[in-house]
């Protein structure tokens, strides 16, 4: 049982504590420019707030953090998939040899070693037809720009081909959602942490120098969470790509 509630765990989590993050940093920066006596509230949502009682306060704030997480982690994560889609879209044949870098490059959603497990793939497959299709009078080769071409729409497909494990290999999406579901956690804080630790520096007395090296190591603390994120959302993707390689899924561009 606990393990058919996990994936859902892992959904609620990103979102309510990235909620909670938004939540208390807001809190806090409200607060400060805000100070009493006229507060954060006013009287008529002081009196609700009384009428739910203690219980009912954090189950509404829960449920107001649940869904500001959900909002903001929704915009993040669709943000950096359509990146990640994007980078695919302007990669070509003839890059296939030597991945392209640079700032978008770290949006790459499989490994190397992916492509090349899925380029060999496409090329047996090829070969296999062009045998089948070819009588003995007829030259047989291997046309490598097309090979290219169906490897790259096949990794193309990768994005989009998750739920065809569901049925085919039900551990393997298990084991691709809690990769994902890591990804995705790091991604639904990377912007409310250091808008958290910047509505905490302004509530707290310290020296101006103390601030400024506390932001610095949250944004490298951020730097290094985007960084981990990217690579297991390649990770969980690139097990979408052995699938296509090993054949445990079927791929429409290599006509499977």
């Amino acid at each position: 049982m606990l393990a058919s509630l996990l994936p859902g765990f892992r959904d609620v989590r990103s979102a309510l504590v990235a909620g909670y993050m938004w939540f208390c940093a807001g809190w806090l920066l409200i607060g400060h420019y805000r100070p009493p006596p006229a507060g954060l509230l006013g009287k008529p949502a002081l009196e609700l707030l009384e009428l739910f009682g203690t219980g009912g306060k954090l189950a509404a704030i829960s449920v107001l953090c649940l869904l500001i997480g959900e909002v903001t982690g929704t915009l993040v994560k669709s943000a950096f998939f359509g990146l990640s889609y994007t980078y695919l879209r302007r990669v070509t044949e003839d890059d296939l040899d030597r991945l392209p870098g640079g700032p978008l490059g770290l949006f790459r959603p499989v490994s190397g070693r992916t492509l090349d497990r899925i380029r060999s793939r496409v090329r047996q497959h090829h070969h296999q037809r062009e045998e089948a299709a070819a009588s003995d009078a007829t030259p047989r080769g291997i046309d490598r720009h097309e090979v290219d071409r169906i490897a790259l729409d096949a990794v193309r497909e990768v994005l989009h081909m998750s739920p065809r494990l569901i049925v085919a290999k039900p551990e393997l999406y298990a084991e691709f959602t809690r990769i994902k579901g890591e990804s995705e956690f790091r991604d639904a804080i990377l912007v409310p942490l250091p808008v958290l630790v910047v509505a905490v520096c302004v509530n707290l007395t310290m020296p101006v120098w103390l601030e400024v090296l506390v932001v610095a190591a949250t944004l490298l603390a951020d730097g290094y969470l985007f960084v981990q994120a990217r690579q297991q959302f390649r990770t969980a993707h690139s097990l979408i790509g052995h699938s296509i390689a090993d054949g445990t899924i079927s791929s429409a561009a290599m006509g499977d």
